[in-house]
């Protein structure tokens, strides 16, 4: 075979190879969705003004796990949310200077729960709910728990612990849970109507330093029960049930 024939047979094939090629990128083209996926993330979208990417999701097995069972014991009447701002719950007082309010915002702004038990209706708050997991045991996860329970405690806002389990007992938990939700069917009753009786002994309400006043639910699941309920009701919806 001549030199001449084995070059004109060459030439046919990369002609061939360059038609090939336009009429492929002419179809992607015009395609209705004319995209491909890149191979590796390049500088440019490293450094961009907007270098985020979605979450693939947004509970952890663990807390998927407990959310399920938080569906199982909670009543119809309650909302469960999941992954709550610290900031969105509790709130500096209004009676610090600047820097100190910022100081004390600061230290909960980075923070969240991991699941907020609300009252359908007003979304008002219930409990506020912490899993505990193994990386609980650190000094610094240790530190972070006691500034969380001491804060949340002096903003009047009750805080759950559980222990993170393979399984867990849907009767305990719901046993557990019923010291706060049972509270909330009580102040559902508290504004469904009460009757104050005699005060025996002087309370202050925690939340807003109002005298607490001992009542007794007319309505609801608690009828007949008595409480202490905060006298600035329904400005502050703090209670405490009382044990008899």
């Amino acid at each position: 075979m001549s030199w001449t024939i084995l070059g004109l047979i060459v030439f046919a094939v990369l002609a061939a190879l360059v038609v090939l090629k336009l009429v492929q990128n002419k179809t992607d083209a015009t395609s209705e969705y004319p995209y491909h996926k890149e191979g590796l993330l390049n500088k440019t979208d490293a450094t961009s003004e907007y270098p985020y990417q979605k979450q693939g999701l947004l509970f952890s097995p663990a807390e998927r796990s407990f959310l399920s069972v938080l569906s199982q014991v909670v009543r119809e009447d309650i909302q469960v949310f999941g992954k709550v701002r610290v900031a969105d719950v509790i709130t500096p007082r209004k009676n610090m200077s600047r820097r100190e309010w910022q100081k004390a915002f600061n230290k909960i702004s980075a923070k969240h729960f991991d699941f907020l038990l609300c009252e359908k209706t007003d979304v008002s708050i219930i409990c506020a709910i912490e899993l505990d997991d193994k990386s609980h045991q650190s000094n610094r996860r240790k530190s972070r728990e006691t500034f969380l329970e001491n804060a949340c405690r002096s903003a009047g806002v009750p805080l759950a612990r559980f222990p993170v389990r393979a399984t867990y007992n849907i009767s305990e938990i719901k046993k557990a849970l019923s010291e706060y939700t049972s509270s909330s069917e009580t102040a559902k009753s508290f504004s469904e109507g009460i009757c104050q009786t005699d005060e025996t002994e002087k309370k202050i309400c925690p939340k807003c330093s109002s005298k607490m006043v001992k009542r007794k639910a007319r309505k609801g699941a608690h009828a007949g029960k008595e409480f202490w309920g905060c006298s600035s009701y329904p400005k502050c919806k703090y209670i405490e049930p009382i044990n008899t």
